[in-house]
């Protein structure tokens, strides 16, 4: 199977991109070890997309928020929010490991290299992805047999 005919298990969300996108910026920007990378991408993923914390008071989900979106990394303030093992889980598991490292991963690092921002890619390349998966298939009931 080829790089443009793999498909991913389960459907991309954006929420896999921008987890990638910031374990990406942790990773070159911020010069941080692989396992640390993932558990901040993973966090700030969490925490721009969580309505609201569960068991944080209102006042620590917007600071926390405003870490993210700051690009705050002097404190390791996402160490209790994600972790390496956690985006193996609920990022590359979830979409297939081989997708992950042959073509996911290597489109999101293009865009990155190429200087393009986040909201450029982060609906595109999901729709040619998660069009190549096969369809569900229908599923008939009971009744539609008698």
């Amino acid at each position: 199977m080829t790089e443009t005919e793999r498909a991913p298990r389960l459907q991309i969300r954006r929420f896999d991109i921008f987890a990638e996108w910031n374990r990406l910026k942790a990773s070159k920007k911020h010069n941080m070890k692989a396992a640390d990378a993932r558990a901040y991408g993973l966090a700030v993923a969490k925490i721009v997309a969580a309505r609201s914390q569960h068991g944080a008071a209102p006042d620590q989900t917007r600071d926390l928020k405003r870490r993210a979106r700051q690009d705050e990394v002097d404190e390791p303030w996402w160490e209790h929010l994600g972790s390496s093992d956690e985006f193996e889980k609920k990022i590359i598991d979830r979409m297939d490991r081989d997708f992950y490292t042959q073509v996911f991963q290597p489109a999101i690092l293009q865009a990155w290299d190429a200087g393009k921002e986040y909201e450029d890619i982060r609906d595109t390349l999901r729709k040619d992805w998660n069009a190549r998966r096969a369809p569900a298939p229908k599923r008939t009931s009971a009744r539609s047999k008698a």
